[in-house]
């Protein structure tokens, strides 16, 4: 078993500052949604991973961009108080930002993001070394990808939008985000991403079962439980920093694949109960 002080791994993708709008109401066109709650907090598809990874006791580097304004200095000092390695952290000139989110009562999420923030590229001198690699990015410029082929484990999430090449082991997706879409198909695209190199597709469904495909064989891995929380923001990228951890403690895909299910449905539970907790205290003061 890998031992967690000493492996190294680069979470490549977006550190974003998410000002959340809790609405009393679904969405729904023309009306007029009140909110009950607005709060902001970090974010992001590499945030959300690489804080899972670093609560599994890994040694975490960010690869992202941070403003230069307060905000980015704000969160820059607190990613560095968390205790992860910010020394792959682009700094920018201008002004962060925000991804506005959109919560309704069920649970159902709409996230705005402005084009200028989701085409930012990701930037890297040199290539790096570590133990194993998240990405979570659609392109990639080539010192990265280069640092992904001498990697000994690389983990992605399959892009939404158009994505280029990056040498991966496994990628992961949503099949929220590609409704319809026959997993065979879905393979072909992630095939061509991930490079030869790709071993198994990993699909999601909420609490649903969640699909394995390598190409030829499909299997599916229900969870021992599930939990309904409001807020179910950054349980996919949850999800998949405890599939990377479980590989890089030597777990086969299946195994690792319920560990991330499960502990996923723990800290969705937990995170919910302490916002439950914090409200209250609230309300007291």
């Amino acid at each position: 078993m890998t031992d967690r002080r000493s492996t190294q791994v680069v979470v490549i993708g977006h550190i974003n500052h998410d000002r959340i709008w809790r609405l009393t109401e679904p969405l729904r066109p023309g009306g007029r949604i009140a909110w009950s709650s607005r709060d902001t907090r970090l974010g992001g598809g590499g945030y959300f991973t690489a804080k899972r990874l670093l609560d599994f006791g890994h040694d975490v580097a960010l690869l992202s961009n941070l403003m230069t304004d307060d905000h980015g200095e704000t969160a820059l000092a607190d990613l560095e108080a968390t205790g992860f390695d910010t020394s792959l952290i682009a700094r920018r000139e201008g002004a962060t930002d925000f991804a506005d989110i959109l919560l309704d009562p069920t649970g159902d999420r709409t996230i705005l993001s402005s084009e200028r923030r989701l085409s930012r590229t990701f930037l890297l001198d040199k290539p790096v070394h570590a133990d194993a690699f998240y990405v979570n990015a659609p392109k990639l410029p080539q010192t990265l990808v280069d640092s992904l082929e001498r990697a000994p484990l690389v983990v992605s999430q399959l892009p939404i939008r158009e994505g280029g090449p990056r040498p991966a082991d496994i990628i992961v997706g949503s099949k929220a985000d590609l409704p319809g879409m026959a997993l065979a198909d879905v393979w072909r695209v992630a095939a061509e991403l991930g490079t030869k190199r790709l071993t198994h597709l990993v699909m999601t469904d909420g609490p649903d079962r969640i699909s394995l495909f390598d190409g030829h064989l499909e299997q599916t891995v229900s969870l021992a439980r599930t939990v309904s929380v409001p807020d179910t923001i950054g349980a996919g990228d949850t999800f998949s920093g405890a599939l990377l951890h479980g590989l890089l403690e030597g777990r086969g895909i299946v195994e690792a694949t319920r560990l991330a299910g499960d502990t996923t449905t723990d800290w969705l539970e937990q995170r919910e109960q302490a916002a439950h907790v914090s409200a209250i205290e609230k309300s007291i003061s």
